[in-house]
């Protein structure tokens, strides 16, 4: 590899995906938000991406568009052996080329397909086709080949849409052709999961951190979870500082750091060896799943009944009757803590946690309008992060920006008894 000062600049690399079904949405482009991820935490940064379906004519016409504006383009999808897949020709055409055979990936070709015991399909001649002078870029796990073109002096690497495919091929071919020819400096992420904060509240908090010019923060909001990232070098001087201004001003509402709240929660049940016991009905189940899918099967036992089924006692006094759900789950004198969940009722849901310490619960209400599901989750993290707080020695109940608590209760293990 050349050193850095023998380096050219930081490139404009653009990425077009090809494909009806990436276009008109039947397919979520995985490969995209992939690629420009992983871009940037190797230094380089996406500028441009676009999308284009499976005309040849147009597909001609972006490509010599983005030769004009960008240094390095990837494309992505329609490689393929059937009508459909029109890339390798539609660069053929924008360079004003033929196609031509590639003897050596013919050759690979008809290797594989004579260790699987079956012929080549004639339709498969055409994944050896490229156009007059690209280079080959091979792909060890498909029958397309990828492959390297310059028009206008951009630089374009053509790769499949199968995900394993073309992340293999990422990987171990263009990004360190790319590493080698173009000055980049790696950064890490870093994630700090919040969960009760909005993304208002989370800009307030952060308008007056300033960063050093080679230091960024990005947001991502994915209900129930509001994630800060912040993107640094991992030897950088100042990165632990950084890190500890952001724990500092995100306080308690950080749930977990690089690793999913359930997962961090766990490690700190078994940390104080406990056991959980869950009895839900408005959640039906969302937290134990929540619990036991990634975290270990932390649940001992759990609960769920209907919610179309509502006792008088939760009719009348909806908080006390969550009290007693969670008191109910755990037997006395033994390391164990009950979370629970009432019914929907009006538009209220009551959560409790039962403790060696004492008792606290919660009625809450949604402050916009949530799916069914997306409600169901909401609550179950307020279950999990109500025990997040009892574990780590915080105010058991908080303030939720999405939340409005219309009254909470708190009673100690020796009132209790």
């Amino acid at each position: 590899m050349e050193n850095q000062q023998h380096q050219a600049p930081m490139p404009q690399i653009a990425m077009l995906s090809t494909g009806e079904e990436v276009l008109l949405g039947d397919i979520t482009d995985t490969n995209a938000a992939w690629l420009s991820r992983t871009l940037f935490e190797n230094g380089l940064t996406m500028s441009r991406r676009v999308t284009i379906g499976d005309d040849l004519d147009d597909m001609a016409i972006e490509l010599v568009r983005l030769s004009q504006t960008e240094q390095v383009v990837i494309v992505n999808g329609g490689l393929g052996p059937t009508t459909d897949d029109l890339t390798t020709a539609a660069m053929a055409s924008a360079m004003g080329v033929e196609l031509t055979l590639n003897e050596a990936w013919l050759d690979e070709l008809k290797q594989r397909f004579e260790r699987h015991g079956r012929p080549m399909a004639q339709s498969n001649l055409k994944q050896a086709m490229l156009p007059d002078g690209a280079r080959l870029i091979e792909n060890p796990k498909g029958t397309a080949c990828g492959f390297h073109c310059e028009l206008n002096g951009c630089h374009f690497y053509f790769t499949p849409g199968v995900p394993s495919e073309f992340f293999d091929m990422v990987e171990r071919q263009i990004l360190p052709e790319l590493l080698h020819v173009y000055a980049a400096k790696a950064r890490s992420c870093y994630r700090l999961f919040t969960f009760g904060l909005s993304e208002s509240g989370i800009s307030d908090v952060m308008a007056s951190l300033v960063l050093p010019d080679d230091v960024s923060l990005g947001y991502r909001s994915s209900l129930p979870f509001i994630e800060v990232k912040l993107f640094i070098d991992a030897e950088h001087d100042e990165k632990d500082t950084i890190l500890e201004a952001l724990q500092h001003r995100l306080a308690d509402y950080v749930v977990s750091y690089n690793e999913p709240m359930a997962s961090a929660l766990a490690f700190d049940v078994n940390r104080h060896g406990i056991a959980l016991k869950v009895a839900e009905q408005f959640t039906g189940g969302w937290l134990s799943s929540l619990l036991n899918g990634q975290a270990a099967y932390l649940v001992e036992q759990g609960w769920v009944m209907s919610n179309a089924h509502v006792p008088e006692q939760a009719l009348a006094n909806p908080l006390a009757a969550s009290l007693a759900m969670a008191s109910a789950t755990i037997s006395p004198e033994q390391k164990q803590i009950g979370l629970a969940c009432g019914p929907e009722l009006h538009g209220q849901i009551c959560v409790a946690i039962s403790t060696p310490e004492g008792e606290w619960g919660q009625r809450l209400s949604f402050k916009r309008q949530l799916s069914h599901d997306d409600a169901r989750c909401y609550i179950s993290t307020v279950l999990l992060d109500m025990l997040r707080r009892y574990l780590n020695g915080y105010t058991v109940i908080a303030d939720y920006a999405s939340l409005t608590r219309h009254d909470d209760i708190y009673i100690d293990a020796d009132s209790i008894e």
